[in-house]
């Protein structure tokens, strides 16, 4: 006998089951794994794409153009790099049916490749490689451990890497490393990121073996790496780190195996006798007293005999030089730079850029007494090497001069938590007073899906008085042990307002940008204004391709945040071609829009980065289109056609025409706005059933900058799914609705007291006020108004203000046949007259309900 209980926890997850699969089918097309994630240059490779939604996938594509791949069944494909092709990671995706995939990692590199072969769990089972190879590996199932094992020389320098959250990998790796009697030298997690990375020096001739696995002994398909054997020249980081474009700089690399790329007697080796000490310990493994093995940490690993190589380098001028094929976090977004590659080297590094002339720090800096004295503005490079290390710098500077201070930390993969403090500067050192800190920058544009925000500090201050100031450096996260690589940006500078910008395609999950023919879709723009940017950003697009339309958008004052509509005509062929967009503003200079994506969101807080290019693909028809025009003219009973100019304390009204492919599909069509201006609040509405246009209505408050805005309209509606017959719910957007906010005249609001309801056949008396502004003198004559037509139902007599008058009465008649219930953006509707000419227009809203 089956228990009823049984029976409906079957049905629950048959249910579910079912769900998830129409959840997937209506998913974008999603890249969650390519394998092997590298190859090398001059080669070819086998590669394996999996995902979801990746039905009747047609071609792999890689964001650089000479990459090609040929399929070779279903989910397979030969891939071929030239030896052109510079060493870097780059972006793949699939083209499918439903449109272009998510992109993910893939590697490329002057190394021989390796692809794991199992069983390798075990020490005594480990995969036979040989040095100076990249291994393409995989923990495909929880509680997996993948073993490799390589014959080394004593003296030499090998240097264990593995790639796994920096090529989108769910991987949290762990790394070990054994000697040939299988005792335990170093272990280790989270060297750049979440990635490991072990570089020892060999004691003995013999075997050795290496084990990855992930932290929680998790493991998926999804838990891809990349693991380095190299004995070849590999840089850790540059001092400095940043460099002035178009100048030429000399610039030291620190790393590991550098001298093959020098003679000796120019080489200099950075050893430190107390740390050399410690990493002889740490190397051999083991404790004097008990002989137990010894864990490795981060800071011991890169203290251990770091080459210096000492270079002259030419950075580049122009912004076409910043694409590097380098993954770079969405933190990164406003970080310029370059890669730069050595010869033999096994990956390019990059190197910051800035428009300001760079000062190394001085050696002895560590007190307020004996701080390096700066003169801005300036760009400083520094290091603290101690955990608790501080660096102070002195400066001179006059009252009421706007001051920003910015230090890079994170943003240049340095393990550090910089704070920055500025102090008092008193000539004998004492009474160091605190006027301002910085720590860590927080965005609010980017949100959780596509996160801005870092460890860096970030300030601007004010000039209280003519004097000297003090500015101290440390970093919060200190350490007991000493870490070179513990390298900083800090620039001081006048307010110069600079911009950077994100595109990323609007969606909660990963995806790319698919337009389905006769439909739009949506990019969101993030933007990172800098040192007082306040004024609109115009996003444009340039050389389009056939059947696609993008209008141009508006960043209002201040606003950090915008959707971008992308749009293909009913006859658009298809084709995966690059968007390209620029942006411009009156107060700052041009900058770069980087592409960007989502690489996880199956995590606590989801992964984002940036991308090289923003592709687009066209696919299917779509099945509903809205359009939104702003409406820009209104008829008046007394004053004709007239022009309408927005202002605060006025209200927008966007029109939007459903247009449905299918005749038969006629259901309700939910309204409301999407990529507002923060200060605007948002509306909602439906069309009816059976109706094809309708309004939404949105007040610009008083308090709304004037400047250049840009909104989107977001429908919600039941069409008939073309293969199933059966009813389902899509999400559509319209085009742009663009407008500008221009200086206002008069500022229209309604009294707290007046009434809120009226019944058929009632009369009310509303009072209003409308506080005039700018000078304004002229007459102000208001009525009742709808969008686009008269109030159904209500009958009043407008008032007119002459002179100085500001407060008035409307008096308001409901017919017996008024329609009932909440009327749905009546206002208060005034008409600033000059010369007998309707020049300006203020307007609220009218919160009234008719009633029996």
């Amino acid at each position: 006998m089956k228990r009823p209980g049984r029976v409906s926890l079957f049905a629950l997850l048959f249910l579910i089951q079912v769900l998830a699969s129409a959840l997937t089918a209506a998913t974008p097309p999603v890249l969650n794994s390519v394998f092997p994630c590298g190859g090398q240059q001059g080669h070819s490779l086998e590669l394996k794409v999996s995902g979801t939604g990746l039905d009747e996938v047609s071609r792999l594509i890689c964001s650089h153009s000479d990459v090609s791949a040929e399929k070779i069944s279903e989910d397979r494909f030969r891939v071929s790099i030239p030896a052109s092709v510079p060493v870097g990671t780059y972006d793949l995706r699939v083209l499918c049916r439903n449109g272009l995939s998510s992109p993910r990692s893939f590697v490329v590199g002057n190394r021989s490749e390796v692809l794991e072969s199992e069983p390798n769990e075990k020490l005594k089972s480990a995969q036979d490689v040989s040095l100076d190879v990249s291994i393409n590996g995989c923990v495909s199932q929880k509680g997996d451990v993948d073993v490799y094992r390589f014959q080394a020389s004593q003296g030499q320098r090998v240097v264990l890497e593995c790639r796994a959250e920096r090529i989108d990998s769910s991987l949290n790796a762990i790394l070990e490393v054994f000697d040939p009697s299988g005792r335990r030298l170093a272990v280790n997690r989270g060297f750049f990121g979440n990635d490991p990375l072990i570089s020892f020096r060999v004691p003995a001739d013999g075997t050795y073996k290496v084990k990855v696995f992930d932290l929680i002994y998790s493991g998926s398909p999804n838990h891809f790496y990349r693991l380095d054997i190299d004995t070849g020249p590999r840089m850790l980081f540059t001092i400095p780190p940043v460099i002035q474009k178009g100048e030429t700089s000399q610039v030291s690399v620190y790393g590991w195996n550098l001298n093959s790329l020098k003679s000796r007697s120019e080489q200099q080796l950075v050893q430190d006798e107390a740390v050399e000490a410690a990493r002889r310990s740490l190397e051999l493994g083991e404790d004097s007293k008990n002989r137990q093995p010894l864990l490795t940490q981060s800071s011991s690993t890169v203290g251990n005999a770091l080459d210096r190589l000492d270079l002259t380098i030419k950075a580049p001028a122009d912004s076409d030089s910043l694409v590097v094929p380098l993954r770079r976090g969405s933190k990164q977004t406003d970080l310029e730079s370059f890669a730069f590659q050595l010869e033999e080297g096994h990956a390019p590094l990059s190197i910051s850029l800035t428009d300001l002339p760079v000062v190394l720090e001085q050696e002895a800096h560590q007190t307020a007494q004996t701080a390096q004295q700066l003169a801005y503005p300036t760009e400083v490079s520094g290091q603290l090497i101690a955990g608790d290390e501080q660096d102070w710098y002195a400066f001179q500077a006059r009252r009421g001069e706007v001051l920003w201070f910015e230090a890079w930390g994170q943003r240049i993969n340095s393990p550090v938590d910089l704070d920055v403090s500025l102090l008092d500067g008193s000539d004998d050192g004492s009474d160091q007073k605190v006027l301002a800190r910085f720590t860590d920058h927080i965005s609010d544009s980017g949100g959780r899906q596509f996160s801005l925000n870092h460890l860096d500090p970030v300030g601007k201050w004010v000039v209280p008085e003519d004097g000297r100031y003090l500015i101290m450096v440390r970093d919060l996260r200190g350490g007991l042990d000493d870490d070179p690589r513990r390298v900083y940006r800090f620039s001081l500078r006048r307010q110069e307002p600079e911009f950077h910008l994100a595109v990323v395609p609007h969606h909660q999950k990963q995806a790319s940008l698919n337009i389905e023919r006769g439909g739009r879709t949506l990019l969101d723009v993030y933007a990172i204004r800098k040192r007082g940017m306040e004024d609109s950003i115009r996003i444009s697009a340039l050389n389009l391709p056939p059947g696609i339309e993008c209008p141009d958008v508006w960043l209002g004052p201040n606003t950090k945040r915008a959707l971008l509509t992308v749009s293909a005509s009913e006859s658009a062929p298809a084709f995966v071609e690059n968007l390209q967009l620029k942006v411009s503003s009156a107060q700052g200079a041009n900058r770069r829009i980087s592409g960007g994506t989502l690489v996880r969101t199956d995590l606590p807080n989801t992964t984002s980065r940036l991308t090289t290019a923003i592709p687009l693909a066209v696919t299917n028809t779509a099945p509903v289109k809205i359009t939104a025009n702003p409406q820009l003219t209104r008829k008046h009973d007394l004053f004709g056609e007239m022009k309408l100019r927005h202002a605060p304390g006025s209200v927008l009204d966007v029109a939007v025409q459903v247009d449905r492919r299918d005749l038969s599909d006629q259901a309700e069509v939910k309204l409301q706005g999407v990529g507002l201006p923060q200060m605007i609040q948002n509306q909602s509405t439906v069309i009816p059933a059976g109706v094809n246009k309708g309004y939404l209505s949105f007040y610009l408050p008083p308090y709304l900058p004037e400047g250049h805005y840009t909104l989107t309209i977001q429908a919600e509606t039941e069409v008939t799914n073309p293969e199933s017959k059966k009813k389902t719910s899509v999400k559509l957007f319209s085009n742009p609705v663009s407008f500008e906010v221009k200086p206002a005249a008069f500022v229209v609001a309604v009294d707290t007291g007046a009434p809120r309801k009226i019944r058929r056949g009632e009369t009310i008396q509303v009072k209003y006020s409308a506080r005039r502004m700018n000078g304004f003198i002229s007459k102000i004559h208001t009525e009742l108004e709808a969008p686009a037509v008269k109030v159904d139902g209500l009958r009043v007599r407008g008032v007119t203000f002459v002179g100085q008058t500001e407060e008035g009465t409307l008096q308001i008649i409901a017919n017996d046949d008024a329609p009932l219930g909440k009327q749905a953006f009546i206002r208060l509707s005034a008409v600033g007259v000059v010369e007998d000419q309707a020049v300006y227009q203020g307007s609220c809203f009218l919160d009234l309900e008719i009633t029996d």
